[in-house]
């Protein structure tokens, strides 16, 4: 298969169209090959779905592995699916030292991908990358450049077979409705619009992939032994200062948090640091550095988490950050947030009214010498917004006209 190196890889596979004609494929090209499936607990087909994968790999001597996702006690969502997702594929491929992923995306989610980052006024807008860095390797989207209708086609001629999952029709996620309610009328409008957009999208790629090996190696350059000096980020072109976190950090964010990291470079404010996902940024006499770090629930220190969101760590609990369709309404919510223990008089607001947080964690029966170890999130304005492990914030009227919230799991 074009663009995919002849060595041990694992294929990520939901038992859909996409996904079982992309490991069909591979397999009669004769690639090692290794099967991860999600099975996400939320619909009742899915346990069909992880037998007939199971079965469709046993037959062929095929090496599965599947995850079973639990919900008790959080709220599932896309966003916490694909990040649990993605999870799993990483944890496999550090356990099987396979160093490549390869993910079924066609041409149709490309153009889908292209339009919401439009819609949500995303400054980048180029799409879904065919290689990205990924785990202990790399991601690798081969199908990208072909559309779903060629990906049915050969299912039919290959008799390759395949579930269909019946969420796909439905309307409810921004994806489906660009999917059902937009392509159409454009692919009337303009027939070939769909191959010509993927065309400019893998164009903008390549720009940026020489834009982003440019600034890695300005960076490599300018380092010192304290950092890099932030006024010779400061020199780059406004474009180049906004893929200095992603090449930092060798992951992807919105919008919104690179406009936060670039302003938060151009105020001086001495010695501070910041926090993006599980990456800190700090910045002391005019250098940056920046570390991955997992926070613990005995840190003596407060953390701020910024508008990227993320996953971090309480010593055996994990909190998850990520925007969903319920939590607390985005619009009541000041960034950064910062995780801290709880302080004398901190209150959070729920159905009944506001309450203590010390009366929270007394009705919750948490001794006394263990109640300054459960951290408190709040935002830029001091709103308690939950009490993890206990209680989030409800926020009444604000909530009956969001269009998108925090969600906080754990």
């Amino acid at each position: 298969m074009e663009g995919v190196p002849f060595e041990p890889l694992l294929v990520g596979v939901s038992g859909g169209c996409d996904s079982m004609v992309l490991v069909d494929r591979l397999y009669r090209e004769g690639y090692d090959i290794a099967i991860a499936h999600v099975h996400h607990g939320l619909r009742e087909a899915s346990d069909e779905e992880a037998r007939f994968i199971k079965e469709w790999a046993t037959s062929r001597k095929i090496t599965f592995f599947m995850t079973r996702l639990e919900w008790t006690r959080r709220t599932s969502s896309q966003a916490a699916c694909r990040e649990e997702r993605y999870a799993f594929f990483e944890r496999i491929m550090e356990e099987t030292g396979r160093s490549r992923l390869i993910l079924a995306h066609h041409q149709d989610d490309q153009i889908e991908t292209l339009l919401i980052q439009l819609i949500r006024g995303e400054a980048q807008v180029d799409g879904i990358p065919v290689v990205r860095p990924f785990g202990n390797g790399w991601l690798h989207r081969p199908l990208l450049h072909e559309s779903k209708q060629v990906l049915l086609e050969y299912a039919l001629q290959h008799e390759v077979p395949w579930r269909e999952d019946a969420s796909n029709a439905e309307t409810t996620y921004l994806r489906n409705q660009i999917r059902h309610m937009i392509v159409p009328p454009l692919r009337e409008i303009r027939p070939e619009f769909e191959q010509a957009t993927a065309a400019a999208a893998h164009a903008r790629q390549q720009i940026m992939r020489e834009q982003v090996t440019f600034v890695a190696t300005y960076l490599d350059r300018c380092k010192e032994a304290n950092g890099i000096p932030v006024a010779r980020i400061l020199e780059l072109p406004t474009d180049l200062q906004r893929l200095v976190l992603p090449t930092l950090t060798g992951e992807t964010f919105s919008s919104e948090t690179i406009r936060h990291f670039i302003t938060w470079l151009r105020v001086d404010k001495g010695s501070d640091e910041v926090y993006y996902g599980n990456w800190r940024m700090r910045r002391a006499y005019g250098f940056l550095m920046q570390d991955r770090v997992i926070r613990s629930m005995n840190d003596d220190l407060p953390f701020q988490v910024g508008e990227n969101l993320g996953t971090y760590h309480y010593g055996e609990q994990m909190v998850r950050f990520s925007i969903g369709n319920q939590g607390i309404p985005l619009d009541a919510i000041a960034f950064p947030l910062t995780v801290r223990p709880p302080c004398p008089g901190d209150r959070i607001q729920l159905a009944v009214g506001s309450k203590k947080v010390s009366r929270i964690l007394i009705d919750a029966k948490v001794p006394r010498y263990l109640r300054e170890q459960v951290p408190v999130v709040v935002d830029a304005n001091g709103v308690i917004l939950a009490v993890i492990g206990h209680r989030i914030a409800i926020f009444g009227s604000f909530e009956l006209l969001a269009k998108s919230y925090l969600m906080i799991e754990w």
